[in-house]
């Protein structure tokens, strides 16, 4: 038991440190998972995905319309 307690509290302390990478933050900035996770799923002005991203519907769209165009230039 004494030893989940310590895992867990291990754990608990490594999401504080600025150890975590991504969420468009470069590599050599580390950042806390808190920060991460934030970072990651909501669209702030001061936030790296601080944009809004096309619906999927869209997206697919899209990808289908180059596939096409590439498709017909390679045929012709």
């Amino acid at each position: 038991m004494k030893g989940v307690v310590i895992l867990l509290t291990i754990a608990g302390v490594s999401t504080f440190l600025p150890i975590w990478r991504g969420a468009g933050h470069p590599r050599t900035e580390g950042i806390s998972f808190w920060r991460l996770l934030r970072d990651s799923t909501q669209t702030l002005k001061e936030s790296p995905f601080g944009h809004p991203h096309i619906p999927y519907t869209e997206a697919v769209e899209r990808a289908r319309e180059a596939y096409q165009a590439e498709l017909q230039e390679q045929l012709s």
